[in-house]
């Protein structure tokens, strides 16, 4: 069994801090959204891990991640040259996959789906593809929705794209899915293809099988794909919310002047320096190689990796920082994964 992450997207969602930081490196509690989408993978036991990045971005991340997981996992990396979408790219990566099924996962969600219930449930029941969802209120959620077949646990019935919020619970899609290769000759070769909304609705017309795995109420999903996501996902780590604990960068202690004050649930980067007087009110992150200026005041917001803040200033709820200051400070703590 193998896994893919789609990394190739362009993150505009994030705004001001792409395309300089490219979305996967995303800081949360100061290590790139990516390598927790890494550590989690790590779980499912794969024998290696292939990850789609534009191609112009190949070096970079290479660099920054190695060509291993934190547990030893082997790391391909695979370059993108056009834009596929998220079907398209599966059809294109069906030599690396050489025919076996594969775990699929965005490079955006930290998730805390079961992935080996996941992998025994897909062999169980002998879906084309196996969608993870979890109960969502159908007034509020805006993603995919999976709808159960009646007759017959474990499989869906039909698979609606985004549709309109509607009365009572329903099963959202988590973005984590299990993919058999008799899927890729329905999908276009070589040009662009969503898979959730260009093959997935199709498959039970298709005469292939749909599995659902219902991975339950309460897992812990938090999409970063947003300013305000990346806030809140970075304030639920310093909470401990998150299915795994944040993994600590190893570097330089931080520098903690005279009279500042650091709430309990604050989490503070190697090599930061926090200034005389200032203080940080929680759940907040300051990431690696950040400078607060004397007197400053940070509540409950992420100082970017590299972030400055101007003595005297008051911050409060806010993501500070440039791509291109976060970038470069993460950088200097690469590689995130095992070996280069």
């Amino acid at each position: 069994m193998k896994a893919l992450v789609l990394a190739a997207g362009q993150g505009s969602r994030l705004g001001r801090w792409t395309p300089a930081l490219p979305k996967p490196f995303a800081p949360v509690a100061n290590r790139p959204v990516l390598a927790w989408v890494l550590d989690h993978l790590d779980t499912a036991a794969v024998e290696e891990i292939g990850v789609i990045v534009p191609s112009n971005s190949l070096a970079l991340y290479e660099q920054a991640f190695g060509t291993r997981t934190v547990a030893g996992t082997p790391v391909t990396w695979l370059p993108e040259h056009m834009p596929l979408g998220t079907g398209g790219c599966l059809r294109d990566q069906a030599a690396f996959l050489a025919g076996t099924p594969a775990v699929i996962v965005p490079a955006d969600i930290i998730s805390g789906v079961d992935l080996r219930a996941l992998i025994a449930h897909h062999a169980r029941t002998g879906a084309a593809v196996t969608v993870a969802a979890v109960p969502r209120d159908g007034q509020v959620w805006q993603g995919d929705v999976l709808v159960p077949d009646p007759d017959e646990p474990g499989r869906a019935a039909a698979y609606a794209f985004k549709p309109r919020p509607g009365p009572g619970t329903r099963l959202g899609s988590t973005g984590a899915w299990l993919v058999d290769p008799a899927v890729f000759p329905h999908i276009p070769e070589g040009r662009f293809c969503d898979f959730s909304s260009g093959v997935l609705p199709r498959l039970t017309g298709l005469g292939l099988r749909l599995g659902l795995f219902d991975a339950g109420e309460g897992v812990y999903l938090r999409d970063i794909g947003t300013p305000a996501k990346l806030l809140t996902g970075n304030q639920e780590a310093v909470r401990g919310l998150t299915a795994a604990a944040p993994r600590p960068l190893s570097g330089p202690a931080p520098l903690i002047g005279d009279g500042a004050e650091v709430d309990d649930q604050v989490l503070i980067g190697p090599g930061a320096r926090i200034g005389a007087g200032a203080s940080v009110v929680g759940p907040s992150v300051i990431g690696a190689n950040a400078e607060l200026g004397a007197g400053a005041v940070v509540t409950a917001s992420v100082i970017l990796p590299g972030g400055r803040v101007s003595a005297g200033a008051r911050i409060d709820a806010e993501v500070v920082g440039t791509g291109e200051q976060a970038l470069q400070a993460l950088l200097d703590y690469a590689p995130f994964g095992g070996t280069r």
